[in-house]
């Protein structure tokens, strides 16, 4: 029997996996960026769900707040981006690299041991220790300097983009 939350949650998860395959098959790569923000928010609206407030504010604000409006950003100000000229695209070479790649990530997953429980247990509505287990050296310190560098290649290709040729 469908319930409430199980319908917003299938509505969210479509919003979220359909903008995402929007995103990947658009043509022009500023109305991928508007996809991909689109797809953020479906995301964001899961962890509501999940009543988890903290996962929520940063897909807001650093994914959306940060990855894709950069992204926007940095289609805006790149001259080539705003004309954009047709070029060859191989369907077959793209459906190739893409199920090999997706192959390998899939493969190095399933050679992964899996705890059957979690390493560090996660804290129920306490932010300052969540804030704890962010920066300490057991816990999630590696995952959340990734993230960080993750920010930072972002900001650096925009700028890259950005700049006049």
């Amino acid at each position: 029997m469908f319930t409430v939350p199980r319908l917003l949650f299938l509505c969210f998860a479509f919003i979220a996996l359909g903008s995402a395959v929007r995103m990947v098959v658009a043509h022009q790569v500023f109305h991928a960026a508007f996809w991909l923000i689109l797809s953020f928010f479906g995301i964001a609206a899961l962890y509501v769900m999940l009543e988890a407030p903290f996962m929520t504010g940063l897909q807001l604000f650093l994914y959306i707040g940060g990855v894709a409006v950069l992204n926007i950003m940095a289609i805006m100000v790149t001259r080539q981006m705003m004309h954009p000229r047709r070029t060859a695209n191989d369907p077959l070479t793209a459906a190739l690299m893409a199920f090999s790649t997706f192959s390998f990530i899939l493969w190095m997953i399933l050679q992964l041991p899996f705890p059957n429980e979690p390493q560090v247990p996660a804290p129920v509505g306490n932010l300052p220790v969540i804030g704890e287990l962010l920066v300490d050296v057991n816990g999630y310190a590696l995952p959340f300097e990734l993230v960080s560098l993750l920010l930072f290649v972002v900001l650096l290709s925009v700028l890259y983009l950005a700049k006049e040729r």
